[in-house]
């Protein structure tokens, strides 16, 4: 038996052509002919730089911005590593034609061009909906934390105010050394001058300007907390704010995303400061609706979006939405014990499954903002499932909504089969492209800092995300023809 010999690195070889590198139906040769047609339709998009004379020529818009799109695919997001793929990996080298930014370039490029990136964005989702790849029929929407590019260690108001007071107490210790001198305001300036002139070490002059400039870091934190009426936040991304996710408290963005159901693309993801979703529901429709102008006819969420008020602000637009409420466990165990209510509206009054009566005791009463009038049972002492249903001496109490009528139907619209179905297929939807993108992410998800440049990842990321759906959905030589002819 034999083996498998490599060639002679000396050898010669006949000499061929770049466009040689990568096959007919490499997906490279489509992000090639999306992002130049993207670009042609949109000319604003390049750059100033390239029709001036003088100076060094710049990099074309688009790229750069195929590298990044090609990189995100790959997960490659650091601008180091994709200046390495540019010197080794041939799929990158046919799709710059050999170009060779470096990583100042590439990262530069992602931080100047937020605007540009998110234009590409939106037409690319306009795009799929004039090619009917995204419909609005049923859309799905939900949340998840991401951790910021900062340390989990956050500074809070009685942080910063013991470590101004240490601080402070040992700069004074510094500025007994230079109580005489009156020049001492413009140190920074003249640290120099100040030690030739004072016949002071510089070493001393500079541990004093260290210590003024970590006090001004602290007070502008300080301002901040005060501004925003925020407990905490983190030093290196102070925009992002502290959130619990499943790893504990961190520093985190909530990215809300609307993903529709028919090929579950992305048709909006966004970065957002809210800690939880329950005002997102409303925000999010309009913000697919603002952006790729598509109205959703069914809307679907979590038990996180269960804000009555914004269901049914929706459900009047005509936007047929299936969140369902969470039911708090003390009813649930009820209910599996057998203990249930039933209204009766002729006589105003409460019946329990063990035929005890909860008679009207309050007309009505404000909880929460919201109207209710309050029942309760008289002969509840003598229940032998007293113990499961209440602690009260007096007997159960149960509140009922007075405006609650619409409520009570929405409720009972979700438990018909049809609306239970939809319920369980949400995450089918919506889960898989959150995990595709925090696979490509990987170990550290953002590298940005601040949330317009982390606004800047997620539209890459989308972009991704979508151009990957669209060439697992159709044929390489479709999908070049219908980006060609449109525009």
């Amino acid at each position: 038996m034999s083996y498998i010999y490599p060639e002679s690195r000396h050898q010669l070889i006949m000499p061929f052509c770049i466009d040689d590198y990568v096959s007919k139906d490499n997906p490279v040769r489509f992000i090639d002919v999306f992002v130049d047609k993207m670009v042609e339709i949109q000319p604003e998009l390049l750059s100033e730089k390239g029709t001036k004379h003088t100076g060094r020529s710049a990099y074309q818009f688009s790229t750069l911005f195929k590298l990044y799109i090609y990189g995100f695919l790959n997960s490659i997001s650091s601008s180091r590593k994709l200046e390495q793929e540019t010197h080794r990996n041939l799929e990158v080298i046919w799709l710059l034609g050999n170009l060779r930014p470096d990583h100042k370039t590439i990262s530069d490029f992602r931080k100047d061009n937020k605007e540009g990136i998110r234009t590409i964005t939106l037409s690319f989702r306009k795009f799929l909906v004039a090619e009917g790849y995204i419909g609005g029929k049923q859309m799905t929407t939900d949340g998840t934390k991401i951790k910021a590019n900062a340390s989990k260690n956050t500074l809070s108001k009685q942080l910063i105010d013991r470590r101004l007071s240490s601080l402070e107490s040992e700069l004074d210790k510094y500025l007994t050394q230079l109580q005489s001198n009156d020049s001492f305001e413009s140190l920074e300036e003249q640290i120099n001058g100040l030690s030739k002139e004072l016949g002071v070490e510089s070493a001393l002059l500079d541990k004093i300007a260290s210590l003024q400039s970590q006090v001004e870091k602290l007070e502008k934190y300080k301002q901040i907390l005060e501004e925003s009426g925020r407990d905490a936040l983190a030093p290196a991304d102070p925009e992002a704010k502290t959130m619990k996710t499943k790893e504990g408290f961190m520093p985190a963005y909530n990215t809300q995303s609307t993903v529709d159901n028919e090929h579950d693309m992305f048709a909006q993801l966004d970065a957002t400061d809210e800690p939880n979703d329950y005002y997102r529901l409303k925000k999010n429709a309009e913000a697919v609706k603002e952006q790729i102008n598509v109205v959703p006819e069914n809307l679907s969420g979590d038990k996180g979006f269960a804000n009555e008020d914004q269901i049914k602000n929706l459900e009047e637009q005509g936007i047929c939405c299936i969140v369902p409420f969470p039911e708090q466990s003390i009813y649930q165990k009820q209910a599996e014990s057998g203990i249930s209510f039933t209204y009766d509206s002729n006589k105003d009054c409460f019946y329990c499954s063990q035929g005890q009566t909860l008679s009207l005791i309050v007309k009505r009463k404000i909880k929460k903002g919201k109207p209710y009038a309050v029942y309760q049972g008289k002969t509840c002492n003598s229940c032998p499932l007293k113990s499961q249903c209440t602690t009260s001496k007096k007997g159960r109490i149960i509140h009922r909504r007075l405006d609650g009528d619409w409520l009570r139907s929405y409720k009972a619209k979700l438990t018909t089969p049809d609306y239970i179905q939809k319920c369980k297929e949400r995450k089918n939807h919506v889960e898989h492209p959150f995990g595709t993108i925090k696979r490509w992410m990987g170990k550290i998800p953002l590298l940005l800092r601040g949330k317009e440049k982390v606004q800047v990842e997620l539209d890459l990321y989308a972009t991704c995300y979508n151009l990957k759906r669209l060439m697992n959905i159709e044929p390489m030589d479709k999908l070049m023809q219908i980006i060609v002819n449109c525009g």
